[in-house]
């Protein structure tokens, strides 16, 4: 007789119990075995966002062929333009041209924008998660990763880029085990972090930031990435490198945002050695750190 799994974390619902003896019989899967026997597959992003990431960390690239790959992405080059005619950059002319408009935005921002499109569009639907909950969350840990970067030591860039990809493999067990999904999360609190990586383990018997690494690696992201990914729930250990201490910083930054806590309350709630550098003499947040979180505090996703 096969029994039902019954998972060893739950979460306190925000809705009636599922009704378990209702439920189909559910069975925890062993994700790595289902890639290696071909039974699911990781998802994909278009070839030209490939290319283009790729290119974009090339500092000598040349934009004229940046410009060029982007026209082949109608959706990916009418961004573009929005953001090249946005307030942010002035918005005082009505611009059209490709070139122009990357000529405009820089390297820099534009890099983002293309991971952050590239990987949103890989996610549609996704059963149990409230996808602009999501890219919020995942917006607020890229800025603050970016922001929290240059007192720690890390690259900024690798840093938003961690912030931003640091949850996703949440969204890949869940759009490939979606009766799991349904049961776990629909209707419940949202949950993160450590939190979640611990019901994941129960649920799907791996966690996001080992899938989330996974992923990132096959899209070709720089293994410094993957690695911080890979690391990102586990607790602050000696041999954590800035990079690390950047992401659960950043982390903890969103969750902070999440809950409406104040400025005291997510400096509080940072890891020792990432508080100490935002500190005022008095144990305060510095000006920096407040100006910072009423930043974060305003993110909405626009992806």
């Amino acid at each position: 007789m096969i029994q039902a799994y019954v998972p060893a974390f739950t979460l306190e619902p925000t809705r009636k119990a599922v009704d378990t003896s209702a439920a189909e019989v559910v069975r925890r899967p062993n994700f790595i075995n289902d890639i290696a026997a071909g039974r699911v597959e990781l998802p994909t992003i278009p070839r030209v966002v490939q290319r283009l990431i790729a290119a974009l960390r090339d500092p000598d690239v040349d934009t004229r062929k940046i410009g060029e790959a982007l026209v082949q992405d109608p959706v990916l080059s009418a961004k573009v333009l929005r953001l090249a005619n946005s307030a942010f950059f002035g918005g005082q002319r009505s611009m059209s041209s490709i070139d122009a408009a990357v000529a405009m935005v820089g390297i820099q921002a534009l890099n983002r924008l293309i991971v952050a499109c590239g990987v949103s569009s890989s996610f549609k639907e996704i059963p149990g998660i409230d996808l602009r909950t999501f890219w919020r969350d995942a917006l607020v840990a890229a800025t603050a990763a970016n922001k929290l970067a240059p007192r720690l030591q890390a690259d900024a860039e690798e840093a938003y880029t961690c912030g931003l990809l640091h949850a996703t493999g949440h969204l890949i067990l869940c759009q490939t085990y979606p009766e799991i999904a349904n049961v776990m999360f629909t209707g419940f609190a949202v949950v993160r972090g450590a939190d979640l990586a611990g019901i994941e383990m129960g649920a799907f018997g791996i966690d996001h930031p080992a899938v989330g690494a996974l992923w990132v690696e096959s899209l070709g992201f720089p293994q410094s990435v993957a690695d911080t990914i890979r690391k990102a729930a586990e607790s602050p250990g000696d041999s954590d490198g800035p990079l690390d201490r950047v992401l659960r910083g950043a982390s903890a930054l969103a969750s902070s945002v999440a809950r409406n806590d104040s400025a005291e309350v997510a400096l509080a709630a940072l890891p020792a050695g990432v508080r100490a550098r935002f500190s005022a003499a008095d144990g305060q947040p510095d000006a920096a750190f407040a100006k910072l979180y009423e930043a974060l505090q305003e993110t909405e996703p626009a992806l």
